[in-house]
């Protein structure tokens, strides 16, 4: 039996020419060679934070201040007993991280970085931030780890790298609230001068430093920290009695929301209360604990309301953007500054107001 001849097909249309046929369109080649660039910045910009972290820790930025005529890198290595290869690529790092200058064989610390690397009590002191940048390696570990099932952390958790490092990067925080923050509050720098004894109770008040601080800046003020991590506790009573401060200055172990507030005429938060799983209630503790014409000071960081998000695409929100990873750790959230000042407004604070000290720091506050 033969088999039938098969039918004729007409001849098809040629299938319609695709994008990846034809190629991309020269708007296309810019922004992939536009993305590319951003893409190279950004491990530039990995390696950057590498080499600040190690120059901040293993004194590298120091003694380079300290030589103003400049050292090779095998004298900057035997000045620190560190390695000399591991030296040499660190200067050339920081050279093109325009970190450190280059001239006739010998490196020196660039330009107007003495304050942010070297000077803690600056405003614009920025090695606290890179220790905790540094520190933030067994974060990221732990985030890697869990991202899929979701499970949370806390500081205690972590080794005491982390909370030191966050501890160190919140005190430029305190300087601003000292030279100018406290000065934004009507009234407030009047009575901590005044010859009225007053309470500053610090919520949160991690390893200390802010109380040693705050007691020095006000010599008639009596300070009570209080602290839920236990490890900071013991670290701040020492801060205190290293200072000389402990006649006025005292600590307590206490879980914020669960334990009550100490009586006081100055309630203070800084980059905590965000931390603190319900804040309705530590606010609601905080105006119960207040005595009259007293004041809650939340120091936080502005994060942009949803509204916003192009705000996040600025230096400061593209940092604040990244602290969120850590934030999410904790369980919790930045939170705009509009939703702290409801929370006192609606628990019968007045006069709630706020004042950014820096792209990355306002100032909340309220008197009951």
């Amino acid at each position: 039996m033969t088999t039938p001849p098969a039918p004729e097909v007409p001849n098809a249309a040629p299938p319609p020419s695709s994008p990846a046929s034809s190629g991309p369109s020269p708007q296309e080649k810019e922004a992939t060679s536009r993305q590319i660039g951003r893409l190279q910045d950004f491990a530039a910009g990995f390696f950057a934070t590498w080499t600040l972290d190690l120059g901040v820790r293993h004194g590298l930025f120091e003694c380079l201040s300290r030589h103003p005529e400049g050292l090779s890198a095998e004298f900057l290595a035997r000045e620190l007993d560190l390695d000399r290869l591991y030296v040499t690529v660190w200067c050339n790092a920081a050279y093109s991280a325009e970190l450190v200058e280059f001239k006739e064989g010998r490196f020196f610390l660039a330009e107007g970085l003495k304050a942010p690397l070297l000077e803690p009590g600056s405003p614009v002191y920025f090695a606290g931030t890179v220790r905790f940048l540094g520190a933030l390696r067994e974060a990221w570990t732990f985030l890697d780890q869990h991202v899929a099932d979701g499970e949370r952390s806390w500081w205690d958790q972590f080794s005491k790298d982390l909370p030191a490092s966050q501890a160190d990067s919140s005190r430029t925080f305190y300087t601003r609230l000292l030279r100018k923050g406290f000065a934004q509050v009507p009234g407030l720098i009047e009575r901590l001068n005044g010859p009225t004894p007053l309470t500053l109770v610090e919520l949160a008040c991690g390893r200390g430093d802010g109380l040693v601080r705050l007691a020095k800046a006000f010599p008639n003020l009596k300070v009570h920290g209080v602290e839920g991590d236990e490890r900071s506790v013991e670290v701040a009573k020492a801060a205190v009695a290293a200072a000389g401060l402990g006649d006025r200055v005292t600590i307590s172990h206490g879980i914020l929301g669960k334990d009550p507030v100490p009586a006081a005429d100055i309630v203070l938060m800084n980059i905590a209360l965000h931390e603190v799983q319900d804040k309705e209630e530590v606010v609601r503790q905080v105006v119960r604990a207040l005595r009259p014409k007293g004041a809650f000071l939340i120091s936080e960081f502005p994060f942009p309301e949803w509204g916003e998000i192009e705000k996040l695409r600025t230096p400061a929100g593209k940092v604040m953007a990244g602290v969120q990873y850590v934030e999410a750790i904790l369980d919790d959230q930045l939170l705009p500054s509009a939703q702290f000042m409801n929370f006192l407004r609606r628990n019968g604070m007045r006069e709630v107001s706020s004042s950014e000290l820096a792209p990355i720091h306002v100032l909340v506050w309220g008197t009951k």
